[in-house]
């Protein structure tokens, strides 16, 4: 009796953490697809960062966290964000 019970149990906690990382995997899925979408890659990069992700959702939402973003920041020029101000302008 206490066999079946146990059973049970370890059935339903299985069940509830295979549930909870399949919403965890689609979550960051989503959130990887986001964030390409939302980067300064060029539109042929996202391209290819989105494809490998819907082709493999975990191992491309991995490698755009750990690759994709890292390669994003080198790119990143801080000072082309800023406004230009001519020299001499600032002393008045």
């Amino acid at each position: 009796m206490a066999l079946v019970q146990f059973g049970q149990v370890f059935a339903g906690v299985a069940l509830v953490g295979l549930v909870a990382l399949a919403i965890a995997h689609v979550l960051i899925a989503v959130l990887a697809v986001v964030s390409v979408i939302t980067s300064r890659q060029s539109l042929g990069m996202k391209a290819v960062w989105f494809l490998l992700i819907w082709a493999m959702p975990l191992i491309g939402s991995v490698l755009w966290f750990l690759v994709g973003r890292r390669e994003e920041r080198a790119q990143w020029n801080p000072a082309a964000s800023l406004p230009h101000v001519p020299r001499g302008a600032g002393s008045l």
